[in-house]
């Protein structure tokens, strides 16, 4: 049987390099996944092989997925160009001995899932083989393909609780208030509370006034000593020198010598 040998590198990053062997019998879906599985991509929702001419320039696609592409081709018949809408032949069905026109044959590959990588293929070698395994397989192996760093898990937020928005009561205008002029007096009212003043007046005008002239009674001096008699005509001395002579003097106090028994 006989094998393909590509060689397998990339427009981003001049270092990377694969070598995968293939069967010609074997599809294109099989060629897109020992890719994924020797560059350690994952899996995406799109990828597409381009053949191409020896300057990688872009014709037939293979795609992943079934879809439609707007094709320009010139119409014979009408003699002009027109464009119209092909489905594009899918992985899963197209082998690559149907494609491979040149020894050498060029192809581009292109993988969109959560980065986006651009290969080129080229086939050196074509060589027939007896040996017992599964095909493709990855045969050399240079250099990795730079990962993203991981994003961090988002953080929930706490929900932040609205704001109450209290209305706001506008103030009455000053031309709108009462003025004082303008309150009416309740003369029922007034009359009793005039009369009530009255009552009040004249019980306070009866109550008793104590004059502290009764029960005036003479208190006794409960320091006058025995032979010693009260009399308004007593004088208060401060001074020695309020008396004319001391003899006087000895004989007004005479009435203090007693014994301490007297007292």
């Amino acid at each position: 049987m006989l094998i393909y040998r590509f060689r397998i590198t990339c427009e981003e990053h001049d270092g990377f390099l694969r070598e995968i062997e293939i069967q010609p019998n074997q599809t294109f879906l099989d060629f897109h996944h020992m890719l994924l599985d020797s560059s350690e991509l994952l899996h995406c929702e799109r990828a597409s092989f381009f053949m191409t001419d020896k300057k990688y320039k872009k014709d037939k696609e293979i795609s992943l997925k079934a879809e439609k592409r707007q094709v320009r081709k010139y119409d014979e018949d009408m003699d002009q160009v027109i464009t119209e809408s092909v489905s594009l032949p899918l992985m899963k069905t197209e082998k690559l001995k149907n494609y491979i026109e040149d020894p050498h044959q060029k192809m581009i590959y292109e993988f969109f899932g959560r980065d986006i990588f651009s290969f080129h293929l080229e086939l050196f070698k074509i060589f027939p083989s007896d040996e017992i395994s599964s095909f493709p397989r990855c045969v050399k192996r240079v250099a990795e393909l730079p990962k993203k760093a991981e994003q961090p898990a988002p953080v929930a937020e706490i929900p932040v609780a609205p704001r109450m928005v209290i209305p706001k009561v506008p103030l009455p205008k000053l031309e709108n208030l009462v003025k004082f002029e303008d309150i009416v007096e309740d003369e029922l009212e007034l009359a009793a509370i005039e009369s009530e003043l009255g009552e009040l007046m004249e019980e306070a005008s009866e109550e008793p006034v104590f004059d502290g002239s009764e029960g005036d009674e003479t208190v006794s001096d409960d320091f006058l000593f025995e032979g010693q008699a009260e009399s308004a005509e007593d004088e208060k001395f401060e001074h020695m020198e309020d008396y004319e002579d001391i003899e006087s003097l000895d004989k007004r106090l005479s009435g203090f010598d007693h014994d301490t028994d007297d007292y």
